[in-house]
């Protein structure tokens, strides 16, 4: 029978971890580029431009995190049924995915549409960003069910050891968002190069248009990526006709893993937008602080993204062909390796922290206040990162409530209580947020190298 794994990618399971991740850790640098960019073209309109896109990140979040659930539910179920060479039920379980994605990316469609006009009075936003920030909220929505899609397909893709095809389209989806930036945000102008002038076209819809940009290029990505699963090579190609009809009984192994996923997401997300609450309480200048440097941060924890999208896969598919040895050199690899590519990324961000703020805004003051909120986050992001790691490889074992508790602990006990205390009782404004936020990574991080050492995250049964 021919090997359907990806267990032996590599001469050695170090070399199988990096094979198998690369594609993903560039994926995600290329997505975080990407948003990166958006930032600061949005940015550079002024703090209340940054500040409308900020107070509805958190939401979009929490949003995006059912569909992050399902794709943890469908990649524990495929990465399982192909580590014990059955394709059958691999396949039967893609077909489940892709109507489960569309089912579900609907409906967020229609939650978010429903809350647009609301959001920003919930969250305390100031009345000079209202409309910006509904109208990037309400357009954001149309592409939610693309961007369920992308998710969903992302991750089967991975399960079955492809991470070269989500990276492709990942690709493709950027430059089509950044280029839709270019256009959508801006004005008409005159771009000067050297000694040339020229016009450029532009729509001028600001913070409307850098939405419309990203809805369209999730549109894409959603669209290629179903494309991809009836022309890539892969242990689960499909055919077009086959039963998408959803199965109780496979159904009801996703929702297992799906659920507390699903409420891990819900923690931290509800827990962000609270946070936003208490920012937002503090001004303009901290949430758009808070955001920049969050973007920041989604350059320092990508290849942690990565390697856990790796982790599921390859933690899953050796409890499925019951190698437990290997489940758990896979897992001590995946942490080792984290630390070092963690570690490389976030001290020159450290050294050149108030540089790179100010390549995102003009503001002084936000740079001032950035600057420090950086170095408190590079300090720390090592150890958020394992938390990430560790994710990936709880959802490939089936150990998904740890991380559900781990994250309701750290969010709702060590982060939010000290940060309103920090930022409102003793007057460190985001500074104290920050802070708050690097004590509670920071003993989450350290929790999960007790769990690893531990051996609780493998199954019971092996």
């Amino acid at each position: 029978m021919t090997d359907v794994t990806v267990l032996n990618l590599g001469k050695t399971p170090t070399r199988t971890v990096l094979k198998l991740s690369w594609p993903a850790i560039v994926e995600q640098f290329l997505i975080s580029m990407a948003s990166i960019i958006d930032t600061a073209m949005v940015g550079s309109l002024g703090p209340n431009a940054t500040a409308a896109v900020a107070i509805n990140t958190s939401t979009i979040w929490l949003l995006e995190g059912f569909s992050t659930a399902l794709s943890a539910g469908f990649m524990y179920v495929i990465s399982h049924a192909l580590g014990e060479q059955n394709t059958y039920n691999a396949k039967r379980a893609v077909r489940q995915s892709i109507t489960s994605a569309l089912i579900l990316g609907i409906t967020i469609t229609i939650l978010v549409e429903l809350i647009s006009p609301y959001l920003c009075i919930w969250l305390g936003g100031e009345e000079e960003i209202y409309q910006s920030a509904r109208s990037y909220l309400s357009i954001i929505g149309f592409g939610m069910v693309f961007k369920s899609l992308t998710i969903v397909l992302s991750s089967v893709l991975r399960a079955a050891g492809n991470t070269k095809t989500p990276l492709r389209i990942n690709i493709a989806a950027n430059l089509i968002n950044i280029l839709g930036n270019f256009l959508l945000i801006y004005s008409t102008r005159q771009i000067v190069l050297g000694k040339m002038s020229f016009t450029v076209w532009g729509a001028g819809f600001a913070v409307s248009g850098a939405a419309m940009s990203t809805a369209f290029s999730q549109f894409v990505s959603g669209m290629l990526l179903l494309i991809a699963l009836y022309r890539v090579n892969t242990p689960i190609k499909l055919k077009i006709k086959g039963d998408y009809r959803l199965s109780k009984k496979l159904i009801s192994k996703v929702i297992s893993i799906s659920i507390p996923v699903a409420m891990e997401r819900i923690t931290l997300c509800c827990g962000q937008i609270v946070l936003t609450r208490i920012i937002s309480s503090v001004g303009t200048i901290a949430l758009a602080v808070h955001q920049l440097v969050n973007q920041c941060e989604s350059i320092m924890y990508l290849p942690a993204y990565g390697f856990a999208a790796s982790g599921t896969t390859l933690i899953g598919q050796s409890i499925g062909a019951k190698d437990m040895k290997k489940a758990d050199k896979f897992a001590k690899i995946l942490f080792i390796v984290n630390i070092i590519f963690i570690a490389c990324l976030c001290l020159p961000i450290f050294i050149f922290a108030r540089q790179i703020m100010s390549f995102f805004t003009p503001s002084a003051e936000t740079i001032a206040l950035g600057n420090i909120a950086l170095k408190i986050t590079a300090a720390t992001e090592v150890l958020f990162s394992l938390t990430v790691v560790m994710g990936g490889i709880c959802r490939g074992s089936g150990d998904v409530k740890f991380p559900l508790l781990l994250s309701l602990g750290g969010m709702w006990i060590i982060r939010l209580l000290p940060a309103y205390i920090f930022a409102n009782i003793l007057g460190f404004g985001v500074i104290g947020i920050e802070t708050a936020i690097g004590i509670d990574v920071s003993i989450r991080g350290i929790i999960c190298i007790l769990r690893l050492k531990s051996g609780k995250w493998k199954p019971k049964h092996c």
